[in-house]
This record gives structure tokens, sequence and C-alpha cells, in this order.
């Protein structure tokens, strides 16, 4: 059996909730400036242990995935090379736009699930291109997890 899973980081998600702010949207400067440290990173590694750990040999499973630190530096820390990258962000630093890009482009041949990392800034951007094309799967690494989509914690089973 063959399955393909779409895998998106916003590597600055939570932030900005971790000093004070709402988000880190537009405000990523001044989250560093009051001491911001990135999470997301961990926060899909810790995931992606825990799924390296599924007895999964009878199924091939393709990763579809975004350049750099939105995806595929993840895959790579956890040493998963069957993958596919298929979005480049414009900068270093990400933004919602680069998320929405990534999506569009998920879009033109959907994967069987989509895992994103992120907060509920990141899964409204990532809602509002999918909508219910895709499934949703999200693993938590902002501050207020509102949404449904996200699992009780990274490595809940």
């Amino acid at each position: 059996m063959s399955v393909t899973i779409g895998f998106i980081v916003n590597p600055i998600a939570g932030m900005g909730g971790r000093v004070g702010l709402k988000g880190t949207d537009d405000v990523f400067d001044k989250a560093v400036k009051l001491g911001a440290k990135p999470i997301a990173r961990q926060k899909a590694d810790e995931m992606l242990r825990e799924f390296s750990t599924f007895p999964l040999d009878h199924i091939n499973i393709l990763w579809v995935t975004c350049d750099g630190d939105m995806g595929n530096n993840e895959l790579e820390t956890a040493g998963i090379t069957n993958k596919q990258i298929i979005y480049t962000p414009s900068g270093v630093i990400t933004s919602a736009e680069d998320t929405k890009n990534a999506c569009k482009k998920f879009l033109e041949s959907p994967p069987d699930l989509l895992i994103f990392c992120g907060g509920d800034g990141t899964a409204r951007d990532i809602f509002t291109v999918i909508n219910k094309k895709i499934p949703l799967l999200g693993i938590p690494a902002g501050v207020k997890m509102h949404s449904g989509v996200f699992g009780i914690t990274t490595t809940a089973t």
C-alpha cells in the first residue's frame, strides 16, 4: 500500500505567545527582541520520532514537504529519505503567505493526509486554502491551542 503524507512546519509558530504577544505573524522581530526562541522544529521532531516507532513496513510512505525549516530539515533529521519538496519559502523568515502558497501546491496533487506543525494561526492559514479538501492533523506548537485539529501532545497516539 502507498500513502502520501503532506508535511509542513511553521518554524516561527508559538514564539510570539511565549513572550506575551498574540501570535508571531508580523511581530517576529519584536518576539525575538523579547527573548522568544523557536520551538516548532523540536515539536515536529518529537512527532516524527514517535511516528518512526510504528510498524509500517508494509506501507510505502511518500512525504511531500517544503524546503528548509518548513519541513525538509525535520524529515532529514528523522532519517526520512522518501520525500519530495514541492515548495521553497521566499525568504529565511517564513510568513503566513508561505504557508498558504505551500498549501496551494499541496492541492495540485493532494496527499492522503496533511500533517502540519504550528498554532491556531497556522491552522487558520492552512484551512483558508485547504478547507475540507485534505484531511488535516496538527502538531501543537503554539501557546493557546483552541482548534480541534491538533493532537493533545506531539506524541499522543
